[in-house]
């Protein structure tokens, strides 16, 4: 069981890949060399495998999860975390959004804070920053999503959509048999289901770098969100949420 698992689901991500895990990868190596690096490839395309199995030829630590068909982000999250043995799972996006550095700052929280069961990085946090500010049209959509959130689960917190949260192993085991949410709003329904079992989360800063190939699409994705919110609500009446059911 080593100390740190990087859990990341990939779809197309032959050109960025490469050179954004390498520099993980070398920081690991230097501060934190007892980890293990889960990459999903969630039916890509492209030579997203390809990609991975070199990687993964030349580091051992490095864990290859392959899906057959593509299902979206929140899958194949869902996928990687549970194939994940590290005592503290890291689940984050393939473009790698937030430095290495951060790691230790939310290892040290936990370790310090027993009753709390796993950390998420929030970029409306005011001590976080932006490497380069996010276009404003994003922002505001964000902003109107996590205003309903709020409204509609009871959600305290201002980003549960950021891709950086770090949980302990059993934690994050017991939170995501119950993510159900192929998309994007699996990162929401992570923050629902801690909610629900009673889990104690907390906010820490980050510092959030924005890869301008991003493959967000505001229209798109404010539709998908919305039906995400509304199949969720649709789940917790139907008593999914329950610990009597799991997928």
């Amino acid at each position: 069981m080593p100390l740190l698992s990087i859990s990341i689901p990939c779809y197309n991500e032959e050109k960025r890949l490469p050179e954004k895990i390498g520099p993980y990868l070398d920081w690991l190596e230097k501060n934190l060399p007892d980890y293990e690096f889960v990459l999903v490839d969630d039916g890509s395309k492209d030579g997203t495998s390809r990609v991975m199995n070199e990687l993964a030829a030349n580091n051992k630590r490095i864990k290859i999860v392959s899906l057959p068909e593509n299902h979206g982000r929140g899958f194949g999250m869902k996928t990687g975390v549970l194939a994940s043995s590290g005592q503290f799972i890291l689940e984050t996006d393939a473009d790698l959004p937030v430095s290495p550095d951060h790691i230790p700052v939310f290892l040290e929280y936990l370790k310090t804070h027993p009753d709390t069961a796993f950390v998420i990085g929030s970029r409306e946090h005011p001590k976080s920053g932006f490497v380069v500010p996010q276009p404003k049209l994003r922002v505001f959509a964000g902003k109107v999503f996590h205003r309903l959130f709020m409204w509609f689960f009871g959600s305290q917190f201002k980003d549960v959509m950021c891709g950086f949260k770090l949980f302990r192993h059993d934690v994050a085991k017991d939170i995501f048999k119950y993510v159900y949410d192929e998309k994007f709003l699996a990162a929401g329904e992570i923050i629902y289901v801690a909610n629900k079992f009673g889990y104690k989360v907390v906010e820490l800063p980050v510092v959030w770098e924005d890869d301008r190939r991003s493959k967000v699409k505001i229209v798109r994705d404010t539709f998908r969100t919305l039906k995400g919110m509304f199949e969720l609500w649709l789940r917790n009446l139907k008593g999914m949420y329950s610990r009597k059911v799991k997928s």
